[in-house]
C-alpha cells in the first residue's frame, strides 16, 4: 500500500474580513482537522522540523515519517516586516488573533483616516485589501460616521490586481472611486511608525492615519527556505502543469509555492493540490496524469451582499486573460457556496 503524506492543507481565511465587520463569527466557518479520520485519513498535529524531498522524509515533533508521495502545503507565513511592533492604532488584518482589537477600534473610529496598507509582495490573496475596505466602508456608513472617516488603500503594485489585467484593475479602481474611496498605487511602505501613526513610503511620502489595518508581505515557511525543494526567494517552483517539483514523487500546492502568473489564492492552492492528488493517482494506476491549465477565478466582495468574480486564464500570454463581471447577490451566494460546500466535502461539516 502506498503511503502518501500531506503537510499542511489550511482552510484559508475567508471568514475574517465578515468577522471584523460583523456580518458572522469566524467559528462560523472553521472546522476541525482531526475530522479527516473519519474518512481514513490519519491526522498528525505536530511541528514540521524537516523536510528531505531525495528521501521523503519529514522530520517532525511527533517523530520522524516516511512516504512514497509527498505533498508539500504548508501555506505561506507573514514576513512582517513593518508590522514589527504595532500598537495601539494598527492592527495586522490578516492575523485572526487580532480581530477582538480591530472590532474595538472600528467602534471607536468616529473621524479621522482610515488606511489599508498592502506592506509589499507578494501577498496573499490579492483581492482581500479592496474587499476588506468596501465592507469597512460599508460598516462606517452603518454606524453613521463615514462622512468624517476618510477611507485609503495603498499599495506598491503598479495598479490594483496586475495579475488579474488590466480591465480588471481599471475596474476595481472605478468601483472604489464611487465609495470615495481613495487608492494609491506604486507605494511601498518603508516605515510603519505605530506611535506617530504614520506611515512613511520609499520616496520619502507619508501618510497619517487614524487607524491602520496593514496587509502583510508573504514570506515562505523557515521549513520550505532551508530546504533542498526551496528555489528563488525560499518558495517551491514546482511545474505549474502538474505540481511536481524536480523530486521523484514530491509535489507542492498553495502559497508555499511561487507559480508564474498565479496569485497566491485559495481557489489555486486547491487546483493545484487536485492536479497533485490526481497524478499521484496515475502514477500508482498507469492512468492518464491530469495538467492545469491555468483557469480559475477569485472573489471579490462588495457591500449590500454583492460579489464579483474575477475568472478566466491566468497562464494566457501576452497578458492574462481575466474578466470582472458587475458585482450581484448571485456571486455573493456562490462565494458563501464555496466556502459551506469545502467544509462539507472535506471536513463533513
Amino acid at each position: 500500500m502506498a503511503h502518501v503524506i500531506v503537510l499542511g492543507g489550511g482552510f484559508g481565511g475567508l471568514a475574517k474580513l465578515w468577522d471584523l465587520v460583523g456580518t458572522r463569527p469566524l467559528e462560523a466557518g472553521t472546522g476541525r482537522l482531526d475530522t479527516l479520520t473519519g474518512r481514513g485519513i490519519a491526522f498528525v498535529k505536530a511541528t514540521i522540523m524537516g523536510i528531505d524531498p531525495e528521501r521523503r522524509r519529514v522530520e517532525t515533533s511527533a517523530g520522524a515519517y516516511d512516504a512514497d508521495f509527498l505533498v508539500v502545503a504548508l501555506g505561506a507565513t507573514d514576513g512582517f516586516g513593518a508590522l514589527d511592533g504595532l500598537q495601539g492604532a494598527a492592527h495586522h488584518l490578516y492575523d485572526p488573533g487580532a480581530l477582538p482589537a480591530m472590532r474595538a477600534a472600528l467602534s471607536r473610529l468616529d473621524a479621522g483616516r482610515l488606511v489599508v496598507p498592502v506592506l509589499g509582495g507578494p501577498y496573499k490573496c490579492p483581492p482581500a485589501p479592496y474587499e476588506a475596505t468596501f465592507l469597512l466602508d460599508e460598516h462606517l456608513r452603518r454606524r453613521g460616521v463615514r462622512d468624517r472617516v476618510e477611507v485609503v488603500v495603498t499599495t506598491p503594485l503598479p495598479t490594483s490586481l496586475p495579475a488579474a489585467g488590466s480591465e480588471v484593475s481599471d475596474m476595481v479602481a472605478r468601483a472604489l472611486a464611487e465609495r470615495d474611496i481613495e487608492l494609491r498605487t506604486g507605494l511601498m511602505v518603508e516605515v510603519m511608525d505605530s506611535e506617530a501613526q504614520t506611515l512613511r513610503f520609499a520616496g520619502g511620502t507619508t501618510l497619517s492615519y487614524t487607524l491602520a489595518l496593514a496587509v502583510p508581505v508573504a514570506a515562505p515557511p523557515a521549513v520550505v527556505a532551508e530546504s533542498a525543494l526551496a528555489g528563488d526567494g525560499g518558495w517551491i517552483w514546482p511545474d505549474r502543469e502538474s505540481a511536481r517539483t524536480r523530486f521523484e514523487g514530491v509535489y507542492a500546492a498553495g502559497d508555499c509555492t511561487a507559480v508564474d502568473g498565479l496569485p497566491k489564492a485559495a481557489v489555486f492552492a486547491e487546483a493545484m493540490a487536485t492536479v497533485a492528488a490526481r497524478n499521484i493517482v496515475a502514477e500508482l494506476t498507469g492512468s492518464t496524469p491530469t495538467s492545469f491549465d491555468g483557469s480559475g477565478y477569485c472573489f471579490l466582495e462588495f457591500p449590500e451582499r454583492r460579489a464579483s468574480a474575477l475568472e478566466g486564464n491566468f497562464f494566457a500570454k501576452p497578458a492574462p486573460a481575466v474578466h470582472m463581471a458587475e458585482p450581484d447577490t448571485a456571486t455573493y451566494t456562490r462565494k458563501e457556496a464555496f466556502e459551506a460546500e469545502r467544509l462539507q466535502e472535506w471536513l463533513g461539516l
